[in-house]
């Protein structure tokens, strides 16, 4: 197929990253996503309507900056840290990634032959729709759901959910897939029993703001619960705001969920698709979770209790303590590792799914 050229929103990284991974390294396409404050001016950027929330997707920091630019009063990061201009386009780094993105003003988004423009959230399908009617290439509008949203939220012609959707209506060009992450950097380390190589009493959280958000209170709760009746096991929690800091960039997570000899993943409400919990299994490091947050999801098929997972639905502290100890055990922690990552290599195929992704392209309507 012709090499697309693709404009997006910036949802967060992570998505960005992977969008990057198919219309750029895999279809040798390009990529650019919006930059400048007449975006959100001339109503053509609805994130978030609050000045700093503009202010930190929109707004540009010239050079690298290390560490990154002071927060925002609301906690808050700039997320434009220019590292040079080429031909009106605005070559950034990622602050916790460290990959480059390619940012575009208004103007410069119209003098470029665009083939498809992607919205991310549902709030970008009108304003998106009419950015498709502006631009002289009249590109093909796709809505990229990557959240456990209502299809009520909108639907576009063209739909790639890396969520389960129901009652999609017929006529619209829809795929299912999984967001593509690097399998180099999320790569699998299996303990070896005969040489003693386990890894440490670690239990990892990597849920953002798990413990200052009210909706993760009970969870929160019951982690610090754990925590209290495990004093011989470390527990933390990276993310954004949380307690024990962030794990900046995709290095440091896969290495940190390396380091962890689980991964706690309670997390209220699940994902529509959901990182954290794909990364982990293809780390082959078991996740600690609530399957109920997943039922339906996507994710559910990765959760297989006492084969891939530590299942703690409804259970008493005590109950999850004895169970966490149960499978600690190294024969049994073994199988859970092993079993993890096979379940994750049989659910995701990055590769069949990306000549998926070419057919439904080459159908755009």
């Amino acid at each position: 197929m012709k090499k697309p050229i693709v404009f997006t929103d910036f949802h967060h990284a992570s998505l960005l990253n992977s969008l990057i991974m198919l219309f750029e390294g895999r279809l040798g396409g390009e990529v650019y996503r919006p930059i400048g404050i007449e975006w959100a001016e001339r109503g053509f950027w609805k994130v978030y309507d609050h000045p700093f929330t503009r202010e930190q997707f929109l707004s540009t920091t010239l050079g690298v900056v290390e560490p990154p630019p002071q927060m925002y009063p609301d906690g808050t990061r700039p997320l434009n840290i220019v590292d040079k201009i080429i031909d009106g386009v605005y070559y950034c780094q990622d602050i916790d990634s460290g990959y480059y993105n390619k940012a575009i003003t208004i103007d410069k988004f119209l003098e470029l032959p665009f083939d498809i423009v992607i919205a991310s959230i549902p709030q970008h399908i009108e304003p998106f729709k009419k950015l498709c009617e502006l631009h002289p290439n009249k590109p093909k509008l796709i809505y990229q759901i990557g959240n456990a949203w209502p299809p009520e939220a909108g639907l576009a012609p063209n739909v790639m959910a890396s969520a389960i959707i129901h009652n999609v209506p017929e006529g619209v060009n829809f795929i299912s897939y999984h967001q593509e992450f690097s399998l180099d950097t999320f790569y699998p380390q299996f303990p070896v029993i005969d040489e003693g190589q386990m890894p440490d009493q670690n239990i990892y959280s990597f849920i953002n703001c798990f413990n200052i958000e009210k909706f993760y209170e009970r969870d929160w709760g019951l982690f610090l619960m754990i925590e209290s009746l495990m004093p011989e096991w470390n527990f933390k929690t990276y993310g954004g705001q949380c307690r024990d800091g962030a794990a900046h960039g995709t290095e440091q997570l896969a290495d940190k969920m390396r380091e962890a000899r689980f991964v706690w993943h309670t997390k209220a409400g699940g994902d529509g698709y959901g990182h954290i919990i794909h990364n982990a299994p293809a780390v082959a490091r078991p996740l600690i979770v609530k399957k109920q947050y997943y039922q339906g999801k996507l994710a559910e098929p990765l959760l297989v209790d006492g084969v891939s997972c530590i299942e703690i639905d409804q259970m008493p502290p005590e109950h999850i303590v004895r169970k966490i100890e149960h499978y600690s055990q190294p024969e049994l922690y073994a199988k859970l590792s092993r079993g993890a990552y096979e379940i994750f290599k049989k659910v995701v195929n990055f590769d069949v799914e990306a000549k998926e992704l070419e057919k439904f392209l080459e159908n755009l309507v």
